[in-house]
């Protein structure tokens, strides 16, 4: 998809289709979308008087030129009452207005951006957001339909800017652009089949985008982990004949500074639950365990195109939990890479066995600061549902920054506790701790026992059990996986650089 912004008005603009804007709280329309009602003979004002268009968030109407301007088709957008709507809002609108264009066989898309909202939102978080919507919501994922069918994509969408800086706009679609991209691409690994996305392929995308961004990498296999004794990441992968990897990437944009945010992926490509299996109802889902680490390598992959004056590095502990002779049993002690001692309760919650060894890892390798991303816990959406993702953290400041990220980016956060009340959770009678103790407080469970491993290193993490997909299509998510937490840690790492 190209992006193209012009400075000519949008009534003059020769286009497939054309998106004007109206709110659910005014009776008549306003700026370029009255100038398009009044090119247009005032036929959207009468659709308006006679209620049939209503501005309602969501709703889109498409309505035939006839001649009356250049471009064939107009897309009236609702964006619901104007007091309530913010960019994370907006973003959405114009996906579902995108998809819309999508869906009738629109391939040139005309939209403009006025000083209307001017003083509301910067003109670049406003081109970006509309851009995140339109890259977002048109998302498809269609490799292996075999039907010789005519696939209708948007190739290109022209911004007519008035009024307003078109450089800060130009900027805001470039950032759009990439934090887009980057979002579609963990959500291209995330919709991948297990069988097309093992823990080695895994591995090998990462590679790509190290590559592609000249950063450096490194893939720990399992002799390299049996000498580093992780001991919790292993476990978990006995059970499989798929090996396991631990995926590292660095990037160097401050070589100037100590300081290092470590980026922790949860990477199970495939998770059975192991010997404690899982019922058979949805588990295909759980193609989509590795969401985190693909969210982490959907974020290094912006940050490799953003450049910023940060040192970021990614680790990702990657395998699958499968049924076998091998497997590890319930009952089992381990010993992780941090030297502390494991006993398994519960061969299913895996996720936080190799993500302990990771986080000990990245701190190993000098990250200051963690924030590691995890479809970790089924209780998490017993808590929260599936539109905002659990945090936990060790660290007030670390956590206010991580917040002021997900807000920058449209992605809700919720932060639940970590009080000592909940350390007999994790107590063990044979070693340090168990990874599970049944049903209280699973989540928190979940967080209390990855805080060990964090120690006194500023950390957040982030349970996306309930956002990583979605079962029907919404806002700028299209069905099957979101991509969720890309933008919020881009968006952290550009905070943090001062960017």
């Amino acid at each position: 998809m190209q992006f193209k912004i012009s400075r000519e008005p949008i009534t003059t603009l020769a286009s497939d289709c054309i998106i004007i804007t109206h709110t659910e709280d005014k009776d008549m329309l306003l700026g370029l979308a009255k100038e398009v009602d009044e090119k247009m003979d005032h036929r959207i004002s009468q659709l308006i008087a006679e209620k049939e268009i209503k501005g309602k968030f969501g709703e889109v109407t498409l309505l035939h030129t006839w001649g009356k301007i250049p471009a064939k088709r107009v897309l009236v957008l609702g964006l619901g009452k104007e007091e309530k709507l913010t960019l994370e809002k907006a973003r959405s609108a114009y996906a579902i207005a995108a998809r819309k264009a999508q869906e009738i066989g629109v391939s040139e898309l005309t939209l403009a951006v006025s000083q209307k909202y001017k003083d509301i939102w910067n003109p670049v978080d406003l081109g970006q957001a509309v851009v995140e919507g339109i890259v977002l919501g048109t998302y498809q994922f269609k490799p292996y339909k075999t039907k010789t069918e005519i696939e209708n994509k948007i190739e290109r969408v022209i911004i007519s800017v008035k009024d307003i800086s078109i450089d800060a706009v130009e900027a805001g679609v470039v950032r759009g652009e990439i934090f887009a991209e980057s979002q579609n691409l963990a959500r291209d690994f995330s919709n991948e089949p297990a069988n097309k996305m093992t823990p080695t392929i895994l591995a090998e995308k990462a590679k790509e985008i190290a590559k592609k961004h000249h950063l450096e990498i490194s893939i720990l296999e399992k002799e390299q982990l049996e000498e580093l004794n992780m001991g919790a990441f292993l476990a978990v992968s006995k059970g499989s004949t798929e090996p396991p990897k631990m995926i590292v990437i660095k990037y160097i944009g401050a070589p100037d500074s100590k300081d290092m945010i470590g980026l922790v992926g949860k990477g199970i490509t495939f998770d059975s639950g192991g010997i404690q299996i899982k019922p058979d109802k949805n588990m295909d889902e759980m193609k989509g365990d590795m969401a985190g680490a693909a969210a982490v390598l959907g974020a290094i992959n912006a940050i490799g195109a953003l450049k910023p004056h940060v040192n970021v590095i990614g680790v990702i502990s990657a395998c699958e939990n499968m049924v076998s002779g091998e497997a590890v049993h319930p009952g089992d002690v381990v010993e992780t890479f941090s030297g502390k001692t494991v006993e398994i309760k519960h061969t299913d919650a895996e996720g936080r066995l190799i993500l302990s060894d990771a986080i000990s890892y990245a701190k190993h390798l000098g990250a200051t600061k963690l924030v590691d991303v995890a479809t970790l816990t089924g209780s998490i959406i017993s808590a929260l549902g599936h539109h905002i993702i659990g945090l936990f953290s060790n660290n007030m400041d670390w956590t206010e920054e991580v917040k002021a990220a997900a807000k920058i980016s449209g992605e809700k956060v919720w932060e639940l506790p970590l009080d000592d009340d909940y350390a007999e959770l994790i107590e063990s009678d044979i070693a340090d701790m168990v990874n599970d103790a049944g049903s209280p407080a699973g989540a928190i469970q979940g967080g209390m026992f990855l805080k060990e491993f964090a120690g006194e290193t500023p950390w957040v993490h982030l349970d996306i059990a309930g956002t990583s997909d979605v079962t029907k299509t919404s806002g700028i998510n299209p069905k099957g996986a979101t991509g969720v937490a890309v933008r919020t840690m881009i968006a952290l790492v550009l905070r943090f650089s001062g960017n």
